[in-house]
């Protein structure tokens, strides 16, 4: 009897850790947990594209100015070489206070004008004409002193007052690029190619002649003598 008892006992032990029987589940009740999981997911999705969408922008990439490296480029320069030339210069902000094509016709008006007066400053050391036989410092008080600078301002301003309308035209949007008179007697500029390296050039050069102009004058001023302006004449 008693090994009756100890065999039942044995036996109800194993029993406890084998496997329950799977019941098979009915179609409709597998619908309903399907149901449930997806109501249960809806509001974590909702509450994860709510946040994406309140989340701010990400900031935009630092681009830094090509001639300055340590300062930022401004954004009122405009996409980056979408002018000829565009290196990123602005470190006082006038592209901020001014239009940039305005800028940039002022910066050729000068880079045009540095090239003729840097080559006029070298030649008047070289050669005068009858009865103008002066120095290039003496040049500027003896053309008051004859009236040669009022015609110089009279047809200086002149100009200035034609490509003042074209200017105005293009700040208007006529589409003119800044510095285009259309002047190119020789077609040189008449390949787009070829034009973008010439006008590349023009601005170098440009840019170069109105820092040699300024340390040609300086020089002529400190010295009082002709080229090369050097304290002792040669």
């Amino acid at each position: 009897m008693m090994r009756l008892l100890t065999l039942a006992a044995l036996l109800s032990v194993c029993a406890g850790f084998g496997q329950a029987p799977v019941t098979p589940r009915s179609a409709v009740s597998l619908r309903r947990a399907a149901l449930f999981m997806q109501e249960a997911e809806a509001p974590a999705k909702e509450e994860e594209a709510t946040e994406e969408a309140d989340a701010p922008p990400a900031p935009p990439a630092v681009e830094y100015s090509d001639s300055l490296p340590f300062l930022t480029r401004r954004a009122s320069l405009g996409p980056k070489d979408a002018l000829v030339g565009d290196v990123g210069f602005d470190p006082l902000g006038f592209t901020e206070i001014l239009p940039l094509e305005w800028l940039r016709e002022a910066e050729i008006k000068h880079c045009r004008v540095c090239m003729l007066a840097f080559v006029g400053f070298l030649f008047t050391d070289f050669y005068t004409l009858p009865g103008y036989e002066f120095t290039t410092l003496e040049a500027h008080d003896a053309c008051v002193a004859n009236g040669a600078m009022s015609q110089l301002l009279l047809w200086i301003g002149l100009l200035e007052f034609i490509s003042a309308i074209s200017i105005d035209q293009m700040l208007r949007g006529s589409g003119r690029e800044p510095g285009d008179y259309g002047f190119d007697p020789l077609g040189m500029i008449s390949d787009p190619a070829k034009k973008e390296q010439m006008q590349m050039k023009e601005l170098a050069n440009g840019r170069l002649a109105m820092f040699a102009v300024g340390g040609a004058i300086t020089q002529a001023v400190l010295t009082g003598n002709s080229f090369p302006w050097m304290y002792t004449p040669m």
